[in-house]
């Protein structure tokens, strides 16, 4: 079984389990990007996202600002990240979300590997308009992709649980 089938499997059963656990709440969006994107050597880069799984509360704008997903309901939320990246040199390879563009509030680290599939996540009070981003950096010594994966990769979520 391939990892797209994996990777769809995973979020699927995660994503009934956080809609179980939430108490109803129905706010929450899932985004992605339809194309790899290059992200530069040894920078800091927010990925961004073209195309929506679902925004309950108008979390993600596919035109303005679509690295972020802005809180429109204040209150407890589960954020979630996951991005492939391709074959290349074996080196560190960094994952983030990042609230309002300064703070990380979850992070991982991997280096020694090729190939790799990140996911970071956090639970997390989150105020009326704050905003959260999926931070990437690597260090292959030049511009490298992070894949699409069909179902995956790069995706970006976050669903209101109290």
């Amino acid at each position: 079984m391939g990892w797209g089938v994996v990777g769809a499997t995973v979020w699927k059963t995660m994503t009934a389990a956080v809609a179980a656990a939430s108490g109803g709440y129905t706010e929450g969006a899932r985004v992605y990007n339809s194309a790899n994107i290059s992200i530069p050597h040894a920078t800091f880069t927010a990925l961004t996202f073209d195309s929506e799984r679902y925004d309950t509360d108008a979390i993600h704008d596919t035109a303005t600002n679509t690295s972020r997903l802005t809180c429109k309901t204040a209150g407890k939320y589960i954020i979630d990240g996951n991005v492939e990246w391709g074959n290349g040199a074996d080196t560190g390879r960094y994952c983030r979300i990042r609230l309002n563009g300064t703070t990380d509030i979850a992070a991982v680290a991997q280096a020694g590997q090729a190939w790799m599939v990140q996911q970071v996540s956090a639970v997390y009070d989150l105020a009326v308009n704050d905003y959260v981003e999926l931070v990437v950096y690597q260090s292959t010594g030049g511009a490298f992709n992070a894949l699409v994966g069909a179902n995956y990769s790069p995706e970006f979520w976050m669903q209101r649980i109290g």
